[in-house]
């Protein structure tokens, strides 16, 4: 008789062999993989208190402005745009309101294409809608005058007129509209609720599925993720809106998924009796090494799909995603390199009671 030969064979690409026969000691290396998030975060604290974070309109208020147009070449007709971040005329629009706003000492915020609030479609035109922030002490009537001269060379520049709400929004600069710092109090304080209950039932859910320590330990991971972010955003500049804040709370849910996987493995390998001798670092490292392709390819594919919302995506779209791609790699990093070390170290194993015998 031959033997059927299996035909669930596992794939010759599959890197689970190669991994389980790893030498590599994740617990004991820790303390240098602990070295990359510290430096990044003294950093983040040194940027914090000298240069602060880069915030946007929703946390210092600015002005928003409104260019609208129905040129030759700019739209095909009613529905189709040929303005768009990919076009010719979506660049030229833009260094040509850049250039004025330079002029009265500010800087483009943010940038978009938009159809224009007016009930008769077929008369209106593409709106183009800038936004940015207002010279720092400037008073209210200050911030009207220099909002009144850019809207005066916006026009000269473009050779619109001025309009009024009763005329068609076709080839005309809007008045500039104001926008305070209403986000600023009450959305730090909602993100921060929001956080602090987010944590503890993560805490609850993963000291109840499986001890303290390891609910402990994810409550570590989390704030690493959470500090490398936020210190990377200072780091390089990202644009701090109410959007960060959602992300700051999407990375929540989405870094402690790694660490589950790894945590529900060690409890199997503690019950299967095979480590029974073991030390905790050896029950790590072989957990770690026996989910290492599963989280690899669980970090790679969400990675990929929010950098490719983050690559087409309107730049709103985008300073949502850059931050949780940055909070998917600190993920990794901490559910694999840190969080099964503090495991380890944490970790004691409950004493058997024996029980008498009776003669």
């Amino acid at each position: 008789m031959t033997k059927n030969k299996n035909k669930f064979a596992p794939s010759k690409f599959s890197m689970d062999k190669v991994l389980a026969n790893s030498k590599f000691d994740y617990c004991r290396n820790m303390k240098w993989f602990l070295i990359a998030p510290i430096v990044i975060i003294i950093v983040g604290i040194i940027l914090l208190f000298t240069v602060g974070f880069n915030l946007g309109l929703d946390f210092t208020g600015g002005s928003i402005i409104k260019i609208y147009t129905n040129d030759e070449g700019m739209i095909e007709d009613y529905y189709q745009y040929h303005i768009n971040e990919n076009s010719g005329d979506y660049n030229l629009l833009h260094d040509k309101i850049e250039a004025v706003l330079k002029e009265h000492g500010l800087t483009i915020n943010s940038y978009r294409t938009t159809t224009m609030d007016v009930k008769d479609v077929i008369t209106g035109g593409l709106a183009v809608e800038v936004r940015y922030q207002n010279i720092e002490g400037q008073d209210g009537s200050e911030i009207a005058e220099t909002n009144k001269l850019i809207r005066s060379d916006l026009q000269e520049i473009f050779g619109y007129k001025q309009i009024s709400v009763t005329e068609n929004y076709t080839n005309a600069v809007s008045a500039p509209e104001v926008v305070t710092a209403t986000a600023s109090s009450e959305l730090l304080m909602n993100a921060f609720i929001a956080m602090l209950v987010a944590i503890v039932l993560i805490l609850v859910y993963v000291a109840f599925r499986f001890e303290i320590t390891s609910g402990l330990a994810a409550i570590l991971a989390l704030f690493h993720d959470l500090l490398v972010m936020t210190s990377l955003v200072l780091i390089f500049r990202i644009t701090i809106n109410s959007s960060f804040v959602a992300a700051l709370v999407t990375i929540l849910g989405y870094s402690i998924n790694n660490t589950i996987i790894i945590f529900d493995r060690i409890r199997e390998n503690i019950k299967s009796g095979k480590f029974d001798k073991a030390k905790n670092s050896e029950i790590a490292n072989s957990s770690v090494k026996e989910t290492m392709t599963r989280s690899i390819l669980t970090t790679l594919t969400t990675f990929i799909t929010i950098a490719m919302v983050a690559i087409i995506g309107v730049s709103d779209i985008r300073e949502f995603a850059v931050p949780i791609l940055i909070g998917i790699l600190a993920g990794f990093y901490s559910s694999v390199f840190i969080t099964p070390g503090l495991w380890a170290i944490a970790y004691r194993k409950p004493k058997k009671n024996k029980k008498k015998t009776t003669v």
